[in-house]
């Protein structure tokens, strides 16, 4: 009889290869959950379908020692050379994959097939479900910061504005910039620059700095305390001598500065210094997705582990702002994060951050400011639940309601939401 057998016979051996990522290679670092490793996984059957489990074994042999995953594999035992056969046993640390083959019943590949697509979809409505309720808290926590200026990428149904913006993209080049009436009262400024036409005024320019409206409006604002700064650009850089030009030109600001948000500029290490030295009253600091890989040694023998480009300078930076409560620090998703603390800040030196501020955030997105006690957040999160459950909006899936409803239950029966 032939050792390959039609598909339509029943329930016959198969071989399963699955190439799935690592925890190391340039996966160093990283957990993967479940659903993630069923997600980044490549699994590929054999055509072949086999009447035995020894045939089955002897096909699944031949393709491991024709793998370039198994270059030089040596089985422990011939006697007991069976599957599974898993790469990672070659502890080939630089990988970024592994491969795994494993000879099963048709039956049982599909059955298992199955049931990582029902976890998956579990997931998926937990997930759902999460990212509503997180919603309905986002804008029961800005509610409960008593309407403080709040920007979002993700919510931005939940933003609260500064008292003056201007985009500069969206001036007409015709027309000349106008200072609010009331600048020397005005607390909080949101100023989008034209990185195409004002690039030259983050970069501390003095010429252009002095003659830009930015200008204008910091000198005219007196009172200002709430500064954030965008640039229509992907990380336009922010120097040392912009903090300097306009602390020169505006040094009312060296006193009043309480918020200073630069989320999505580059920020090189040495401006951290000039922030500290020039707005010593910030009790907030937002440098969220600015710390940049450009500025690192890449000569250097990290075996020895130096000090990387942002350790020194944040560290200098916080201890001399004494009123320091918040500092963001984002840097993306997780796997973003990890080149962060690969190349531009130490895990160590972030640790020591965390003694030195009550609250830093490393969220992908501007967050509000906490709740200001643990009662008022509970009972939003059940309010937040309770909203879910209405659905009043229409805008949940079926799945993600009945799961607030299940939440809301174990809420009335005397649970923690």
């Amino acid at each position: 009889m032939s050792m390959k057998t039609s598909a339509a016979r029943d329930d016959l051996y198969v071989i399963v290869k699955t190439t799935y990522p690592t925890t190391y290679g340039c996966y160093r670092g990283q957990s993967w959950s479940k659903s993630e490793m069923i997600c980044r996984s490549d699994v590929d059957i054999s055509s072949e379908k086999y009447d035995s489990y020894e045939e089955a074994v002897d096909a699944a042999r031949e393709m491991r020692d024709n793998s370039e995953w198994f270059t030089d594999y040596e089985p422990e035992d011939d006697e007991e050379d069976l599957p599974p056969y898993d790469s990672a046993v070659m502890e080939n640390w630089d990988n970024d994959e592994e491969v795994l083959i494993r000879v099963m019943k048709e039956s049982e590949y599909y059955e298992e097939r199955a049931e990582d697509q029902e976890y998956l979809e579990r997931v998926r409505e937990k997930a759902m479900f999460e990212a509503a309720l997180k919603s309905e808290m986002i804008k029961l926590q800005v509610e409960d910061s008593g309407g403080k200026v709040f920007y979002s990428h993700l919510y931005p149904d939940c933003q609260i504005p500064a008292e003056f913006e201007f985009d500069e993209s969206k001036k007409d080049a015709d027309s000349s910039f106008a200072l609010p009436t009331n600048a020397g009262e005005t607390k909080s400024i949101m100023f989008k620059i034209d990185h195409k036409v004002s690039e030259n005024v983050f970069r501390g320019d003095d010429a252009v700095l002095q003659g830009s409206d930015l200008m204008k409006l910091l000198v005219a604002c007196t009172s200002l305390e709430e500064l954030y700064l965008r640039s229509s650009g992907f990380q336009t850089s922010i120097d040392s001598r912009f903090f300097e030009g306009i602390a020169a030109e505006a040094p009312h600001l060296c006193q009043t500065l309480k918020v200073l948000s630069i989320s999505g500029l580059e920020l090189p290490p040495l401006s951290l210094k000039a922030i500290c030295k020039n707005f010593p009253n910030l009790i907030r600091l937002d440098a969220s997705n600015c710390f940049s890989t450009n500025y690192n040694d890449w000569g250097l023998n990290y075996n020895d582990d130096p000090p990387l480009p942002y350790d020194e300078p944040l560290l200098e930076c916080v201890g001399n702002l004494p009123n320091l409560k918040r500092l963001d620090l984002g840097h993306g998703s997780q796997e973003m994060q990890r080149y962060l603390f690969d190349y531009s800040l130490k895990h160590s030196t972030l640790m020591e951050v965390y003694r030195m501020v009550k609250l830093v955030t490393l969220d992908d997105d501007n967050m509000p400011e906490p709740f200001s006690s643990r009662a008022r957040e509970d009972n939003a999160r059940a309010k937040a639940v309770y909203e879910i459950v209405e659905n009043a909006s229409g805008k949940y899936t079926h799945g993600v309601v009945e799961l607030a409803r299940k939440v809301w239950v174990c809420f009335l029966n005397g649970d923690t939401l």
